[in-house]
C-alpha cells in the first residue's frame, strides 16, 4: 500500500498530482498549523510573462491556527478579480474554453473551510487528470495523540497498513531512512518527467507554477500521461 501525505495546497504545481498519481492513497494534513506566506492559499499562474500571486483571502488567518480552523472570505469583490486576472491571461491559451468555466466554478465555491474547500480542488483536479487516488483529511480520522513531524508520518502510515510512504524530491531532507526501515516502511520518493509538456510563458518557472497554468496549455491527456510519468527512488 503506497501512502502519500501532504497538507492541502491551492492548485499546487504538477509534482503534487504526480505524487497522488503514485499512491494508492493520500491523507491531507489538515489539522497541523497554518503557514503564512505559503502554499497553502496561494499559487503562481503567470500574468505578462511573469510569475504573479493568485490568493484566497482568509478570515483570521494565523500561523497560531490550524488549517481546518481557518475559513474563506466569501466576497464577489475577489472573486471577479481573480476571474479577470485569469482571463486575461490566458485567454488565448489552447484550452481556454475548457479550463475557464472550471476555474470559474472553483471560484464560485471558494467559502467556508479552507480544508474543505482545498480537498474538493485536489479532488476536482484529480479526477479531470484520470488519477485513481483515495483522498482523506487527517483531521476526520488521525488522533495528533502529541505526535508531531516524522512521528506523525510514521504512526499514520502504521495506521494506514502502508507499506510504501511516498514524497515529493524536496522532502529528502525531512525524514530519517532508519526510522521507516525500522517500522518496515519503504521510504521513496518521486522523480518528475515535464518534458512532454507545453509550459506557460513563465519560461523556466513553468515547471513550478500552479497546475492551472499547465491545465490551460495542455489537454487532459496530455497531462493525464504527464503525471503517471514518474519513477521512484529510494531515499539513498
Amino acid at each position: 500500500m503506497h501512502l502519500a501525505i501532504m497538507q492541502p495546497y491551492f492548485l499546487p504545481y504538477l509534482g503534487y498530482f504526480q505524487l497522488m498519481s503514485a499512491a494508492d492513497k493520500l491523507v491531507l494534513l489538515d489539522d497541523v498549523n497554518f503557514i503564512n506566506r505559503g502554499w497553502i492559499n496561494r499559487n503562481r499562474i503567470a500574468v505578462n510573462g511573469e510569475p504573479y500571486w493568485l490568493t484566497l483571502p482568509l478570515a483570521k488567518a494565523s500561523q497560531n491556527r490550524l488549517i481546518n480552523e481557518i475559513e474563506i472570505v466569501d466576497d464577489p469583490i475577489w472573486k471577479r478579480k481573480a476571474m479577470r486576472t485569469v482571463e486575461l491571461s490566458y485567454r488565448s491559451a489552447s484550452f481556454a474554453d475548457e479550463i475557464l468555466p472550471l476555474f470559474s466554478d472553483m471560484l464560485k465555491e471558494a467559502r467556508g473551510s479552507l480544508s474543505v474547500f482545498l480537498f474538493h480542488r485536489l479532488r476536482q483536479v484529480a479526477d479531470y487528470l484520470g488519477i485513481d487516488v483515495r483522498i482523506e483529511p487527517t483531521s476526520t480520522i488521525y488522533p495528533k495523540e502529541g505526535r508531531t513531524g516524522q512521528d506523525r508520518i510514521l504512526d499514520i502510515c502504521r495506521r494506514e497498513g502502508a507499506t510504501t510512504y511516498i514524497n515529493l524530491p524536496g522532502g529528502r531532507d525531512l525524514y530519517n531512512p532508519q526510522a521507516f526501515a525500522a517500522a518496515g516502511i519503504k521510504l521513496l520518493f518521486i522523480e518528475p518527467n515535464l518534458d512532454a509538456l507545453v509550459l506557460q510563458h513563465g519560461g523556466q518557472e513553468g515547471p513550478s507554477l500552479s497546475v492551472l497554468d499547465l491545465l490551460m496549455h495542455n489537454s487532459a491527456a496530455t497531462l493525464g500521461d504527464a503525471v503517471r510519468n514518474v519513477s521512484l527512488s529510494s531515499e539513498v
